[in-house]
C-alpha cells in the first residue's frame, strides 16, 4: 500500500522494486517466501565469498609485502656476514702475508749477519798471521804511536799481549822518539816530561797490539787488534754491506 515501508538489509540491492510484479500483492504462498528465503541466503553467500575473497587477496598481498621485506632483511643479512667474512679473509691474508715478508727479512738479516761474521772470523785469522810474521813488529810500533797521540800523555805505561813483551820493549824507543817529535811540532810543553813504560802485566784473550793508561790508569785506551777490528768492521759497514749484498 501507500503508507506501506520496504525495509532492505543493509548492502543489499532491491532489484525486483523496479519491478511491479516483485511487490507482495497480498499473503505469500510457502514457495513464494521459500524463493524469497533462497534469494536471500544467495545474496548472502555471494557477499560474503567476495569478502572472503577480499580478505584473502589483502591477506595475500600482506603476506608477500613481510615476505619480501623478511628476503631482503636476509639478503641484507647474508651480504653483511659476507663482507664481515671477506673482511676477516683479506686481515688474515694480509697478517699472513706480512709474516712471510718478516720472515722471510729475518731470513736474509740472519744470512748475512752469518756472512758479515765469517767474514769478521776471515779478518781475525788473517791478523794472527800478520802477528807472526815480520811485519808485525813495524804495526805494534804504530799501534804505540797511534795511542801516545791519542792520549797526549806524559806518563803512559803500556801493557803488551802475552808473550809479546819483548817485542813492545824493543819497538818503544823508536816510537816514543816519533811520540816527541810530534809533540815538539804541536809546541807541547810537556815534551820534557814524556815518560813511557812497558807494563808487565801482560793482556789475555788477544791476539796483538796494547793497551795503553795515563792518568794513573784513570785514562784507559785499548788499541788491541781485536778491537781496532770491530771499530773497523762498525764504520765500515755500510761499505762492507754494500760490496757484499749490493
Amino acid at each position: 500500500g501507500a503508507g506501506r515501508k520496504t525495509s532492505l538489509r543493509p548492502g543489499l540491492s532491491a532489484p525486483d522494486l523496479d519491478h511491479p510484479r516483485s511487490l507482495p500483492t497480498g499473503t505469500m504462498n510457502e514457495d513464494q517466501v521459500q524463493k524469497q528465503i533462497e534469494q536471500m541466503v544467495k545474496f548472502i553467500r555471494q557477499e560474503a565469498v567476495e569478502k572472503a575473497r577480499e580478505i584473502h587477496v589483502k591477506a595475500e598481498e600482506e603476506f608477500n609485502i613481510e615476505k619480501l621485506r623478511m628476503v631482503e632483511a636476509e639478503k641484507a643479512r647474508i651480504r653483511a656476514e659476507y663482507e664481515r667474512k671477506e673482511k676477516d679473509i683479506e686481515v688474515t691474508k694480509r697478517i699472513s702475508q706480512s709474516n712471510h715478508v718478516r720472515a722471510a727479512r729475518l731470513n736474509i738479516l740472519s744470512e748475512r749477519q752469518v756472512q758479515l761474521n765469517n767474514l769478521k772470523e776471515d779478518a781475525q785469522k788473517r791478523l794472527t798471521r800478520l802477528v807472526q810474521s815480520d811485519k808485525y813488529a813495524s804495526l805494534l810500533e804504530s799501534l804505540i804511536v797511534e795511542g801516545l797521540i791519542r792520549l797526549e800523555g806524559t806518563k803512559v805505561s803500556i801493557r803488551a799481549v802475552s808473550g809479546q813483551a819483548t817485542t813492545a820493549k824493543n819497538v818503544l824507543p823508536s816510537a816514543v822518539a816519533k811520540y816527541k817529535t810530534w809533540a815538539e811540532k804541536k809546541g807541547a810543553a810537556f815534551v820534557k816530561e814524556i815518560d813511557i813504560t812497558i807494563n808487565d802485566v801482560a793482556i789475555k784473550g788477544s791476539c796483538g797490539g796494547v793497551i795503553l793508561a795515563t792518568a794513573g790508569d784513570k785514562i784507559v785506551l785499548d788499541n788491541t787488534l781485536e778491537t781496532r777490528l770491530t771499530l773497523a768492521m762498525e764504520v765500515r759497514l755500510p761499505e762492507t754491506r754494500r760490496v757484499l749484498f749490493g
